[in-house]
């Protein structure tokens, strides 16, 4: 049983829930599709228009830079197998976004800022599965935690872009584009990366970007790590597209190092340094012209040194499918693999040398604040243990920001 103040938060948050989408029902998450034009009224006389304090305190916070954004997710998700209990177990993660305007608030052109707040709640029952690529990307021990705090400044029109604070360095590092609803870890970006500040817990950190007027970019990012020391991270980047079928591409190579910490061995010795690699790979494959239907791919790459990590090489890749039903644009269809080596260490205790996981979903856009996934994966040899029998997983998830 979860302590007091763990229900009384939940019940604080569906508060909050209620009263942002009553009186903030305009301030969409930046992710959400476009809003759904309203059905226009009978009668041409307009109705009267109520405004609440609520609105007025948010429209006064808008107008000097400052704006607030939800999104709360919640996945529910079963295993079957032998091993697993006949009933799933669930949880939930909510966010509250205050996205700033530097610009509107203290006149300094060019600068942003974000301060996010994150309440998950771990689950109601037992994953019996083992895997080591996990199959929900919220799955974290339960937590209320101010999750980012960082302010960044553009100059020279925006060509280079500076970064400080407590940042998610997947939101900037190792990011695939195309590959933001499906469930699986993996899919977001390579487990080779040894100690990545990401969720749920991102570190402080300084960030520095470059993006001329030609395809290429590039990124370096300095951060803290959980006890494992610095963690620096390099990533040159280059963008494209093919311009008779107006279909863009992007490449980007990066290089991770870890020092300055103590960093355990399999064979019982200490480093205070690693080291890695990782690509991703995102190319838009069709587009149709007379419809928003339209087919993307991705491919990862990662590898790490099997003294220090469990993971030595990955591998992944999938499609997804824009507006698969041409009677719902906003809806769509993915499939993807992601395969990772084991080290060979013996005191890693691996009995199978790699683990792979197939996913499939749909999603399903029902209002411009809320959609619904229905997510399928299966795993081959989960988490490198013969105990672990492979085991397909289904996970529905709801999504809903405002």
């Amino acid at each position: 049983m979860y302590p007091r103040w763990s229900r009384g938060f939940s019940l604080l948050v569906v508060a909050t829930l209620i009263f942002s989408n009553s009186y903030s029902s305009n301030l969409c998450f930046a992710q959400a599709t476009e809003a759904v034009p309203a059905i226009q009224q009978a009668v041409t006389t307009p109705s009267p228009v109520v405004v609440g304090p609520g609105d007025v305190a948010l429209s006064d916070l808008k107008s000097h830079g400052i704006s607030l954004q939800n999104q709360l997710i919640y996945d529910w998700s079963r295993a079957f197998s032998d091993s697993a209990p006949s009933s799933g177990f669930g949880r939930y993660s909510y966010d509250l976004y205050m996205p700033v305007d530097g610009e509107k608030l203290l006149g300094w052109k060019g600068s942003d800022g974000m301060v996010r707040l994150k309440h998950h709640m771990r689950h109601f029952g037992n994953d019996c599965v083992g895997e080591s690529q996990l199959y929900s990307n919220i799955d974290a021990n339960s937590r209320t935690t101010l999750y980012e705090a960082w302010v960044e400044q553009k100059i020279l029109s925006d060509k280079l872009r500076f970064k400080a604070g407590k940042i998610d360095a997947n939101t900037e590092f190792a990011v695939v584009q195309n590959a933001g609803d499906f469930l699986n870890s993996s899919m977001g970006f390579s487990p080779t990366i040894v100690a990545f500040p990401t969720y749920p817990e991102p570190k402080l950190g300084f960030n520095a970007f470059y993006r001329g007027k030609s395809a290429y970019t590039a990124g370096v990012g300095v951060f803290q790590t959980a006890g494992l020391g610095r963690l620096t991270v390099v990533e040159p980047g280059r963008n494209w597209n093919v311009e008779s079928e107006s279909l863009p591409g992007r490449v980007s190579v990066g290089y991770w190092r870890l020092d300055g910490g103590t960093i355990p061995q399999y064979d019982g010795k200490q480093t205070s340094g690693a080291q890695g690699f990782y690509s991703v790979v995102e190319q838009s494959l069709y587009r149709s012209k007379s419809s928003s239907r339209g087919v993307s791919g991705f491919l990862q790459l990662g590898t790490a040194e099997g003294r220090i990590s469990p993971f030595t090489h990955h591998v992944g890749g999938g499609a997804i499918l824009q507006n698969p039903c041409r009677k719902r644009a906003k809806d769509s269809l993915g499939i993807a693999t992601t395969w990772i080596r084991f080290t060979s260490y013996p005191q890693a205790g691996f009995d199978f040398a790699s683990e792979t996981v197939v996913e499939g979903y749909y999603k399903a856009t029902l209002t411009s604040h809320v959609s619904f996934v229905q997510d399928v994966q299966y795993f081959h040899h989960p988490g490198g243990l013969r105990a672990n029998p492979d085991t397909p997983v289904i996970t529905p998830r709801l999504v809903i920001s405002f």
